[in-house]
């Protein structure tokens, strides 16, 4: 089962979103794979499988800061297609670990080519603005913020498009019966222990120290409760 035509068009609105929440407006952090993920599978009605593959793209998006200039792989877009296709393939339940691999896989292919596709549109936008003219009109300075927006909002609605496009098809076309069968709850665990060593390389060996201080905090106050 693959997301309706009502459902897909949904989820292209919600990918140009979480695209422009990467840097361009807002930035309220519904762009990270977790949420973005989540949000996929809740426009397919089942939001918990969409956590599912968010938890795995979460943990190894961790280190990923997009600040500044530099140049990173975008995980909001892929997250809510591999999110709203993997959660539509469930229904009846086929081969749950290995769709969740294939979802994964894919998603970070388009991660990859979605970082590129940020710096080829950092450069349009650079032509786009030039020097400014004189007797900049307030009209005119909108008008050169509204359409690099738009920009960025087609980008990730064409991004998330071609992720659907893409997950669906590869999932019509394998043949998981002679997939073996792997929880899904044991490939999230695994991404808990990813996401931690996420964390550790984005702490730095010097901020050891603080990281396992708050981890023994947080498991301190897990057991009182």
């Amino acid at each position: 089962m693959i997301p309706t035509a009502a459902q897909i068009a949904v989820l292209a609105l919600v990918g140009g979103l979480v695209a422009l929440d990467g840097t361009s407006v807002g930035q309220f952090m519904v762009s990270r794979p977790f949420v973005a993920a989540a949000l996929g599978g809740l426009v397919v009605g089942r939001p918990g499988l969409g956590m599912a593959v968010g938890i795995v793209l979460e943990a190894l998006h961790l280190a990923v800061l997009p600040v500044g200039a530099a140049k990173y792989p975008e995980g909001g877009p892929p997250a809510v297609a591999a999110g709203a296709v993997f959660a539509a393939s469930q229904s009846p339940p086929v081969a749950a670990g290995a769709t969740l691999l294939v979802a994964v896989l894919v998603a970070l292919a388009l991660e990859w080519f979605g970082g590129h596709t940020v710096e080829w549109m950092r450069q349009f936008n650079v032509r786009f603005a030039g020097a400014p003219p004189e007797g900049l009109t307030p009209g005119e300075v909108a008008r050169r913020h509204g359409i690099p927006i738009a920009v960025d909002f087609l980008r990730g609605a064409a991004l998330t498009l071609a992720g659907v496009v893409i997950l669906g098809v590869l999932l019509r076309a394998i043949d998981f019966s002679g997939f073996p069968e792997i929880a899904v709850g044991t490939v999230v665990r695994l991404s808990v222990v990813a996401g931690l060593a996420s964390a550790l390389r984005l702490f730095g060996r010097a901020h050891y120290p603080l990281f396992f201080a708050g981890a023994a905090a947080g498991a301190v106050v897990a057991w009182l409760r």
